[in-house]
């Protein structure tokens, strides 16, 4: 009897056994399997590069005042300042920017009281920079030309001498 009994479990043993392995396995009813494809895009980096300076030409002090240069080239003065004509040179700074056509770029210009112009120990402050395209280019056909101007500002004791100084033009993707 006993004999009887071992069989009996060892056949309940294995028949709940198989039925959990049968119902605890995945069957290809339930299951699923897809593909996706992956991809990339390596696009042209963004360059500038400077096709000429930003000129304030020459000028006579007098008792102060500032001089502006616009994008498109044309110079003012505000003040006591007189601009001289004869044999002076002024246009805004141009640099062609190149990268992926037609896509945008944000222009980052220099903060007000970060530049200066230096002759000797005497300095003028440039300030108010201002660019076309203003604050946004495109790329058509992967290229820009970008024109920065700003604005000089001359002290009444301003002394004679040739100033200069360097400022930087950041261009990126958006």
């Amino acid at each position: 009897m006993e004999n009887i009994r071992l069989r009996f479990k060892a056949v309940t043993l294995f028949a709940i056994a198989g039925l959990v392995a049968i119902l605890g396995s995945p069957s290809d009813s339930r299951a699923a399997t897809t593909s996706a494809s992956a991809t990339a895009t390596v696009v042209t980096p963004m360059a500038i590069s400077k096709n000429a300076d930003l000129l304030f030409g020459k000028f006579v002090a007098n008792t102060g005042g500032t001089v502006a240069i616009a994008t498109a080239g044309t110079r003012t003065a505000s003040g006591a300042v007189a601009l001289f004509s004869q044999g002076s040179t002024s246009n805004a700074a141009s640099f062609a920017v190149t990268g992926e056509g037609a896509y945008t770029y944000a222009i980052t210009l220099p903060a007000n009281g970060t530049v200066t112009l230096a002759s000797g120990g005497n300095n003028m402050a440039v300030n108010s920079f201002i660019s076309n395209p203003s604050g946004t280019g495109t790329l058509t056909a992967g290229a820009q030309t970008l024109l920065v101007g700003g604005t000089l500002t001359v002290s009444s004791a301003q002394a004679p001498g040739d100033y200069s100084g360097i400022f930087s033009v950041t261009v990126d993707y958006n």
